[in-house]
């Protein structure tokens, strides 16, 4: 149950995110949420225009976690590098977790027969991700640091496709309940692919990557 005492917009999405996990988003009325949030259904209306504006806000909430603690301050081609492969393991720890891969699940089943609902998440999530790392990797190119005929939204794109791989796929397919074993690990090795066509220094992925330590 959610707390009374919890401010009434909290309490909506709180409310929401149990509720869409536990139901999916199509099986959960407005009467539903205002029932399980303590709040009147003018209340809900109140906060958001509807079911797509609250679970638009739940997403939102979820990426903004992420975000958070997400270094984007560099000085220096070595911390540019260290930026780099901090923002793909703390992706792929928050992919990692059990209710974010629910999430995920419940969006891609949602999305056959609510368009809106998909073009949404979308946005919210993908869409938002891919801009972080574009102004990230747009400052490494501005710095010098990085070289290439592509835009930094394309490069992003990139490497975030070499980070997630089929890993996230076999997940969502329910093949297993981790899909990154060594968030850290991955992330360096991806951005030393992405580094080796693209690096401005011909001698930065010597300067910044260490061999892998032996198991």
């Amino acid at each position: 149950m959610v707390r009374a005492a919890t401010p009434p917009r909290s309490r909506i999405l709180l409310a929401a995110k149990e509720l869409f996990f536990s139901q999916g988003f199509a099986r959960v009325s407005t009467d539903d949420l205002a029932q399980a949030a303590s709040v009147s259904k003018a209340t809900l209306y109140r906060h958001f225009e509807g079911l797509n504006g609250v679970l638009r806000a739940v997403v939102e909430a979820e990426v903004e976690c992420f975000e958070q603690g997400v270094p984007t301050d560099v000085e220096t081609e070595e911390e540019f590098v260290e930026v780099l492969i901090s923002f793909g393991s703390k992706l792929l720890r928050f992919l990692n977790q059990p209710e974010i891969i629910r999430f995920s699940q419940l969006m891609f089943e949602e999305a056959r027969s609510h368009h809106d609902l998909a073009r949404d998440f979308y946005s919210c999530a993908y869409g938002r991700t891919q801009d972080d790392l574009s102004r990230l990797i747009q400052k490494g190119v501005d710095l010098g640091y990085l070289k290439s005929e592509h835009s930094a939204s394309d490069l992003a794109e990139q490497l975030l496709g070499l980070l997630e791989g089929f890993g996230f796929v076999r997940a969502l397919l329910g093949l297993t309940s981790q899909p990154f074993e060594n968030p850290e690990e991955k992330s360096r090795s991806c951005v030393r692919i992405l580094l080796h066509g693209h690096a401005g220094s011909p001698n930065l992925l010597d300067r910044t990557f260490i061999p892998a330590r032996k198991p």
